[in-house]
């Protein structure tokens, strides 16, 4: 019986981001049942992806490492390994499968030896019908197939044991209708889990009281971590609904549940925040950073921006900087230039503050149902919601390749330029570019001389630019300029998002 694996799955067993594998899928490279593709298939894509030691010691070492990397954030660096009952009931689990796996295999195996030992006897007896040679074809046929599975069998086999490995170590969560996978490990929270991949799921208090969270599940099996207040009712007792925050996962699970599939989907809020910190990462530009309760978290979609208000009297939208893969700590980033509100922020403002956040706002979000490469563009603090939007392609795995040019008029190095150096070095399917165009600018902003001659050596590293999504946080002034440019290059409306940074 061939063993099915979802998209997610597959990425972590060869270490590739989901939407590489998505695209295999799109492109034929892969067969999906039901959107899960076969072990057997993957293995032809990735024939190198196998351990190269048995050791169990380093396997576990291996996905620690893949997990912290995975997971891209400090608060993050010590991995929730699971509790000894839960380790059990996967391993029975697994132990089940495997047992109803040797029967399959037992029955095969004497299907096949029948059919050859069938094929044998006829061809000896000469009481082959028709054509003797077709049926000595046939029986070198299934001999030469015998051996070639044989010699794959060990290819097959460390795969299969990595998927074991990892089905022991993490239960997958698959979310109807969406088709939104992520994984839970250890104690974790459903909710808590799909919250630190970035991903849209809808909830509100955290703590069990709301109900925002409820999900229904399908399959598999969950455990009550939390006690709640919140309170079912029959008709949903029945139903098997749960709640996201007061749960964990068990084995894998499916489960049907509220996720945002746009901007719209996500309520208005206000909130007062209490400010963690202000640095001054360069002569230009000023980070605020600023931490929520946990019981009043920021729903936002990566790219948005919110409006903050300080001293209850001084105002400004600003696009957040930060992943909502951590609601509750928010980043801005906000020039060193005079205004009422900046001048507050750096002269005034002091950790543990209060200010006020209402929102979000704005359409520049990421198309999540698209695999294709990504390019970003910014121009110097255009990097604000262009980082929001990295950091949650990384968390979600969405796209196949990442590349970012960041456009700096200011200085000879962006202001955040080790952090865009760390993704380039760390991540096999990121890319940054710094340009630095100071000396031909006169101000903080580009003419279209000079933007266009930025483009023009991206167009040199990307021949086929009509098949990426492109993301840029640019001037308004160069919007139009930049609109008609990649129209030109052969993309489509749909795959081209602005924002003005």
């Amino acid at each position: 019986m061939a063993r099915l694996l979802s998209a997610s799955r597959a990425a972590s067993i060869v270490g590739v981001p989901r939407g590489k594998i998505q695209k295999h899928i799109q492109n034929g490279e892969l067969a999906s049942f039901e959107g899960k593709v076969k072990l057997s298939q993957l293995i032809k894509l990735y024939p190198d992806s196998q351990f190269e030691k048995d050791d169990m010691s380093e396997k576990i070492e291996g996905f620690l490492a893949n997990a912290l990397k995975r997971a891209r954030y400090a608060k993050f660096q010590s991995l929730n390994t699971p509790d000894t009952a839960t380790l059990a009931t996967r391993v029975a689990a697994l132990s089940k499968e495997l047992s109803q796996t040797k029967s399959d295999l037992y029955h095969y195996e004497q299907l096949f030896a029948q059919l050859n030992g069938h094929l044998a006897s006829m061809i000896t007896n000469d009481t082959a019908p028709d054509n003797p040679n077709l049926y000595k074809t046939l029986q070198q046929w299934l001999n030469h197939t015998e051996k070639n599975l044989a010699t794959n069998r060990l290819d097959i086999d460390s795969l299969i044991r990595r998927d074991d490995f990892l089905r022991i170590m993490a239960a997958q969560v698959h979310i109807e209708p969406s088709g939104l996978e992520y994984f839970v490990e250890g104690k974790n929270s459903i909710l808590e889990a799909g919250l630190t991949t970035g991903s849209a799921l809808n909830y509100g208090c955290s703590n069990g009281n709301c109900g925002k969270c409820k999900a229904k599940l399908l399959t598999g099996q969950i455990e009550k971590i939390k006690h709640h207040e919140y309170v079912f009712s029959n008709a949903e007792k029945s139903q098997n609904y749960f709640l996201m925050c007061s749960n964990t996962a068990v084995t894998d699970i499916e489960i049907e549940a509220e996720i945002a599939d746009s901007e719209n989907d996500i309520p208005q809020q206000a909130l007062t925040t209490k400010v963690k910190k202000i640095d001054q990462v360069s002569k230009h530009v000023t980070v605020l950073t600023v931490k929520t309760q946990r019981t009043n978290r920021l729903r936002f979609l990566a790219g948005q921006e919110v409006t903050l208000t300080l001293n209850d009297k001084i105002s400004k939208t600003l696009s957040i900087a930060s992943c909502p893969c951590d609601e509750s700590i928010i980043q801005f980033h906000i020039e060193n230039i005079h205004s009422t509100f900046n001048d507050y922020v750096i002269n005034t403002l002091k950790p543990n503050d209060n200010v006020k956040i209402t929102g979000p706002s704005g359409h520049f979000v990421l198309n999540t149902d698209s695999t294709k490469p990504i390019i970003f563009i910014a121009v110097n603090t255009g990097f604000a919601p262009i980082k929001s939007l990295i950091e949650n392609a990384l968390s979600l795995e969405v796209a196949e390749y990442i590349h970012f040019y960041w456009i700096n008029t200011q200085a000879d190095k962006p202001y955040l330029h080790n952090v865009c150096r760390a993704w380039h070095d760390a991540l096999d399917n990121f890319k940054y570019t710094a340009m630095n165009v100071a000396h031909l600018c006169q101000n903080a902003t580009p003419n279209q001389e000079v933007f266009s001659a930025c483009l023009s050596n991206l167009i040199k590293e990307h021949a086929d630019l009509a098949n990426v999504d492109i993301y840029s946080s640019i001037p308004e002034s160069l919007t139009e300029f930049a609109n008609t440019f990649f129209i030109a290059q052969g993309l489509e409306a749909e795959q081209i998002h602005f924002t003005n940074g």
